[in-house]
């Protein structure tokens, strides 16, 4: 049996400076990332991706392959983690995962999809009752896709079609609040997954 676990928070309204004394418990080196952000709303999104890492693999040290992926030092458990706008998300298995989310957009989407998309893909947004949803599912599911192998974007984004195929069937996308979130596994998910929401109370805590 799988142990695949995805889990957001949306941080609405908070401010970073109420919340930033919990870096003292993450590792130095994102605690440096956190201090080199310029605005605070992003140093609130490293820190709260800090905090959801650090409560799913506890103090374990983490390494980085040569695209910047990270990994737990000698653990069996793989994670990714994404954010956008409020949101924060981590995806959490016992292999290879890739997790996305993204705001839904207010323009200029389309032009993205000419651009970067496959042809499937391009198609079932243009013919979509919701473009800039189906918009960003596609997006974040080619995000999702190139975190799970750890390449990045520097792939051909064009090249590989995430709406069909065996690897459609290696991904799940859901609607969240205003934002779509994608994850995507090694092998296809044959079962539901169940997407949770945080609470501010269980990320921000020490201990």
């Amino acid at each position: 049996m799988r142990n695949l676990k995805v889990s957001y928070i949306l941080l609405g309204q908070i401010d970073y400076h109420d919340v930033r004394q919990y870096a003292e418990i993450l590792p130095p080196k994102r605690r440096e990332k956190i201090d080199r952000l310029r605005f605070d709303r992003d140093k609130l999104l490293s820190l709260t991706a800090g905090l959801l890492i650090r409560r799913e693999i506890g103090d374990t040290p983490m390494i980085l392959n040569e695209q910047g992926k990270p990994y737990a030092v000698g653990s069996d458990i793989f994670f990714s983690v994404s954010h956008s706008g409020d949101c924060v998300a981590i995806a959490v298995d016992d292999r290879e995962v890739g997790v996305d989310v993204e705001k839904l957009p207010d323009k200029e989407y389309l032009k993205i999809a000419r651009r970067f998309y496959h042809p499937n893909e391009l198609s079932y947004v243009e013919n979509a009752d919701d473009p800039a949803r189906a918009f960003t599912r596609v997006w974040t599911r080619k995000e999702a896709y190139l975190k799970q192998i750890g390449t990045g974007i520097a792939t051909d984004l064009t090249a590989f079609d995430t709406t069909s195929g065996i690897l459609a069937e290696r991904i799940l996308s859901r609607d969240i609040e205003g934002y779509v979130l994608s994850v995507c596994t090694v092998k296809p998910l044959s079962e539901t997954i169940y997407i949770s929401k945080l609470e501010l109370k269980e990320v921000f805590k020490k201990g």
